[in-house]
């Protein structure tokens, strides 16, 4: 039974593991001629499995629907890049919940939620930030040339330089690096005897890979890097034990999406169940979850959305203080199934219906990619898992019950026998598209001038019309060109630094040099900024060739939303490259 009774007096640490790009196939708890990864076997051996957990098919729809509680493209995020993977600003988070708790709130590696503000994640309830840019190390918007065993990175706004340290793994390493910086941010809270919440996505196994320096004769990059997260799951559970906090610290693994699995069909990007159902293992000795030969399954259908209000329930947790309407959690809280009571299982969540969608659109599409899963319950007893599929508006419906056909081989939307089945997930899809609907015409605007972020950089991965999204392409010079949604914080003078590289090797590169990779001849930089049918600017401007980029300075620009868009052209008037990097500040 869970003992959230005495939580009052000895509130739980909660950890949440969360690695990238990978899923049943990773680990030898699943396949035992996969990966070596006997420390999260052994979790998983010793926790509550929830066997039917599903996340959105790819990276930053699952982080926005986990933190919010909410789904992500009702939160405004259906995509990874183009600015929509930009979590709408006024929404509330897990870790803004966990603080007004008193929970000490920490993110270590992965957040591809924004770059700027106000979509940082200390903008968003998290006070010890460590966290690589964009999503993932060599993406664009990341600090120059990082990759997961050579990498400069932001600690509460310094960048620290990553080195071998003294951690028990052979090298440097990200995940070493994090899971050190985290174990750090333990220390100083249970040395204030202060609870904490620690939120730990990795930005491995996602690619590109690197072989990590601790691997081991004949694994591949990939192998190496998922065993390397099992080391260092490893060493945190050793160090739970050794600081005796072990019992009563919720200890969860999972994984951000799909990544392929020999009972599934359909990988990353899927919405078959190979794209969004994944391992999922919480451990928590003290409040009933799991410990040495107390491992169970829980069979019931569970969503990320749900775990923020399954926090709120078994941990007794207020909501931040006059929590908008329009910003209600959707998830719901499974703590009634998470103990070995089936009398107490709500009838209002087994009826529920989970819709997962992951569209990679601009603006969201009806009937893209969307799947509607849903439990049948006859007494305390799953009949049926139904799940209904559609790819677009001009494909047709599908229907699998993945209790009995795991691999979706078996299409049964023709059986007559399941048209009521059919109605009603149908119409639970047009109820979730309704709040989607609401504010799909919404752009999440970066804010500039504000002093919160004095210096923003405008990044082409956030061009919204074009697909910039790694340093390789910037390298290569790929041509691109789109605009990024903004909101002027103050009326003012603003100066703009348009560059094809980045800041910190300015005094290795020029505008128009190869630096490490191909020389573009650069000849003029253009700026627009507009509003509706209000254009503010247009200016174009000669460079220098041997300038670090173009600078404009431009007056009177008003308070408010606009839109700006930056060309490279060359002599010729053809566009050549891209502003792959744009400086922004407010002139005083």
């Amino acid at each position: 039974m869970l003992t959230v009774s005495t939580l009052a007096q000895d509130r739980p640490n909660v950890i949440f593991v969360m690695p990238d790009d990978i899923s049943h196939n990773a680990f030898s708890y699943y396949k035992k001629n996969g990966p070596r990864t006997p420390n999260i076997d052994a979790l998983a051996n010793e926790s509550v499995r929830l066997t039917d957990f599903h996340v959105s098919p790819s990276c930053s729809p699952t982080r926005a629907a986990l933190l919010t509680g909410r789904p992500s493209d009702v939160v405004g995020v259906w995509h990874t890049i183009n600015g929509r993977n930009m979590m709408r600003a006024d929404e509330i988070t897990m870790a803004d919940v966990f603080k007004e708790n008193g929970y000490a709130t920490g993110l270590f590696f992965k957040w591809h939620l924004g770059d700027n503000y106000p979509f940082r994640p200390k903008d968003r309830g998290f006070e010890y930030v460590a966290w690589i840019k964009g999503g993932g190390t060599g993406q664009q918007p990341d600090y120059w040339d990082n990759t997961n065993n050579n990498a400069n990175i932001w600690v509460n706004d310094s960048l620290v330089k990553m080195t071998d340290e003294d951690d028990g793994i052979k090298g440097a390493f990200t995940n070493n690096f994090f899971f050190n910086r985290a174990m750090e941010f333990m220390d100083d809270n249970i040395e204030k005897k202060k609870p904490f919440f620690v939120y730990l996505p990795l930005g491995t196994a996602h690619a590109p890979h690197v072989t990590p320096p601790d691997a081991r004769k004949g694994a591949s990059a990939k192998t190496a890097t998922i065993e390397n997260i099992d080391k260092n799951m490893g060493r945190l559970m050793k160090y739970l034990d050794d600081r005796d906090i072990a019992d009563n610290t919720i200890l969860i693994f999972t994984t951000d999406n799909g990544g392929g699995s020999d009972q599934l069909r359909g990988g990353k990007g899927s919405n078959y169940d190979g794209g969004t159902r994944v391992p999922f293992f919480v451990r928590w000795k003290k409040g009933g979850l799991g410990g040495v030969g107390k491992a169970r399954e829980v069979t019931p259908l569970t969503a990320h959305i749900d775990w923020l209000p399954t926090f709120m329930d078994i941990l007794d947790l207020k909501d931040v203080p006059n929590r908008p309407e329009k910003l209600k959690i959707r998830g719901k809280s499974f703590k009634p199934f998470l103990d070995k009571d089936s009398s107490n299982d709500p009838i209002e969540y087994k009826n529920r219906a989970v819709i997962i969608n992951d569209m990679w659109t601009e603006f969201p599409e009806k009937y893209k990619k969307l799947s509607v899963k849903k439990d049948i319950w006859d007494g305390n007893t799953i009949t049926n898992k139904w799940r209904l599929i559609r790819n677009s508006a001009d494909s047709n419906w599908e229907l699998y019950d993945v209790l009995v056909d795991e691999k979706q081989k078996v299409d049964v939307i023709n059986n007559s026998a399941n048209d009521a089945i059919v109605s009603e997930l149908k119409e639970e899809y047009e109820k979730w598209w309704q709040l989607v609907d609401e504010r799909s015409d919404e752009y999440t605007r970066i804010v500039l001038g504000n002093d919160a972020e004095p210096e923003t950089d405008l990044h082409a991965m956030d061009f919204h019309g074009t697909i910039i999204w790694e340093q390789d392409a910037v390298k290569k010079g790929d041509k691109g060109s789109g605009f990024i949604a903004v909101e002027f914080d103050k009326t003012g003078t603003y100066n703009f630094d348009l560059r094809r590289w980045p800041k910190e090797i300015e005094n290795e590169t020029t505008l128009t040099s190869a630096g490490s990779g191909v020389a573009l001849p650069i000849a003029s930089a253009r700026i627009k900024i507009w509003n509706g049918d209000t254009i503010y600017v247009d200016q174009t401007k000669k460079t220098n060739p041997n300038a670090d980029g173009v600078k404009f300075t431009l007056k009177n620009l008003p308070k408010g939303p606009a839109f700006i868009q930056t060309w490279f052209y060359n002599a010729s008037g053809e566009m050549e490259g891209a502003v792959y990097y744009n400086y922004v500040t407010l002139k005083e």
